[in-house]
């Protein structure tokens, strides 16, 4: 039976099986070959296997930051890296501008900017639903919870809690932006688009609004009994200590403490949880 194979053919196969040291050309015939001894001609091919995997793995290193440039178009749709205060700032604003139906927002320090209230105005003007969750201690600061009650007067949702898992602000079901990492500094956001995350982060959101008590559009030390327990019910459900309810209402903490105790005791309350549970079921967050 005939192989089919030329002398030419013939004489490169051997050629290359020589280049891997399996056969030798003898000297003095070079029509002749002979195979090369198994363990010298395998040790050798072994060898150049070893060396070309090794070449290889060293690649894997390129390879992945091939794949990883290839995939960066699908990521960079979903989310975006914003650097830099001023870089966050602005964005933010044009996410404000760009807001059709709703605005979410968890308020908590730090701040990179003082609170545009004009903008929001506007925003409420032209029917935008804003909803803000603040934790306690960004309203701490003496004249802030009047500036929230202002807005609120314009038409905005707030509500208070004594803790927030993060800083988080959502426009409509298009976007939302909260801090890459937690800390005294912020110094990079991340941008996230319509996806399952942005589901994710309107869930959590909804879920810690149905928890936060309401922020009372009147109050101040000046108002009747009625509306000023309405506003240290308040205060106290979201956390605020007596000195900082103190700072709100512009009284002494020994005023504040006896409102407490006043309060405790019509609510038939012991601590202060009593209390704000016994309020919340009567209707009077």
């Amino acid at each position: 039976m005939e192989l089919g194979i030329t002398a030419d053919r013939a004489e490169q196969l051997l050629t290359a099986l020589a280049q891997q040291g399996l056969v030798t050309r003898h000297d003095g015939d070079p029509a002749r070959w002979s195979a090369a001894a198994p363990d010298v001609a395998v040790e050798a091919l072994l060898l150049r296997r070893e060396e070309e995997l090794l070449r290889t793995r060293g690649r894997v290193g390129e390879l992945m930051r091939a794949y990883r440039r290839a995939q960066q178009p699908q990521t960079t749709d979903l989310m975006e890296v914003v650097t830099g205060q001023a870089a966050i700032a602005e964005r933010w604003r044009q996410m404000q501008d760009g807001a059709r139906r709703h605005l979410m927002l968890f308020d908590k320090p730090p701040h990179i900017s003082p609170t545009d209230t004009e903008l929001e105005r506007s925003l409420l003007a032209r029917s935008v639903r804003i909803r803000a969750v603040y934790e306690a201690g960004s309203v701490s600061a003496p004249g802030r919870l009047a500036e929230i009650r202002e807005v609120v007067a314009a038409g905005e949702e707030a509500r208070l809690l004594p803790r927030l898992p993060c800083k988080l602000a959502m426009v409509d079901d298009r976007w939302a932006m909260l801090p890459v990492a937690t800390g005294s500094e912020l110094q990079a956001a991340v941008l996230v688009r319509a996806s399952s995350l942005l589901d994710a982060l309107t869930g959590m959101f909804e879920a810690y609004w149905h928890r936060a008590v309401r922020v009372p559009d009147t109050g101040g030390p000046t108002l009747g009994t009625g509306n000023r327990r309405g506003e240290l019910l308040t205060l106290l459900s979201a956390g605020f200590t007596d000195d900082s309810i103190a700072r709100q209402l512009g009284v002494s903490p020994r005023t504040v403490q006896r409102w407490v105790h006043e309060v405790m005791d019509d609510l038939g309350a012991r601590t202060r949880f009593q209390a704000g549970i016994q309020a919340a079921r009567a209707g009077l967050l």
